[in-house]
């Protein structure tokens, strides 16, 4: 009976991650985890808080406090890193973008170009007033990688902005 109870538990308590993302992530992971360098993580939020708690425990200023509380914020994330050359990553990018913002209710908040060739896109989700996904992908060509992020929020542009504010003007 304790067996079974603790499976049920186990269950219950791993389910939401495992449904956490959209099925065109969980897709966009699959295909581009594929090939020998491919990486890809999945991060349970309890375990994203944890770690903000001991981060914002073990700081000293007042920046790093109010980033690791923003940190503790974050669910379940996932992150994929790839060799751009195994795949038609441009098209893959837009396509999944397309599909987010298009299917889903995601909004492009920047893209990012660098003269050396770097790009990185970020678009959320936001519902009401808080941010509840982000998604964020930075290619660099020279060294023919991707990283790919998708993680479930709770926090309002206001919060981000003021972290990413703080730590701009240091």
């Amino acid at each position: 009976m304790k067996k079974i109870i603790l499976v049920a538990l186990l269950v219950a308590l791993t389910a939401p991650c495992l449904l956490a993302q959209k099925k065109v992530v969980r897709e966009f992971i699959r295909e581009h985890r594929r090939g020998k360098e491919n990486i890809a993580v999945t991060v349970p939020g309890f375990l994203i808080g944890l770690a903000g708690g001991i981060g914002k425990l073990a700081s000293e200023c007042e920046e790093e406090k109010i980033a690791f509380s923003l940190i503790q914020e974050l669910g379940t994330t996932k992150v994929l890193t790839f060799d751009i050359d195994d795949f038609n990553t441009r098209q893959d990018v837009s396509d999944l973008l397309r599909t987010l913002e298009g299917e889903h209710g995601y909004e492009r908040w920047a893209t990012m170009r660098a003269q050396s060739g770097e790009q990185a896109e970020l678009t959320v989700q936001v519902i009401g007033k808080t941010i509840r996904e982000i998604a964020a992908i930075v290619t660099d060509p020279k060294e023919h990688r991707a990283v790919f992020i998708h993680a479930r929020t709770h926090f309002t542009a206001e919060e981000l902005g003021e972290v990413l504010m703080r730590l701009l003007v240091e």
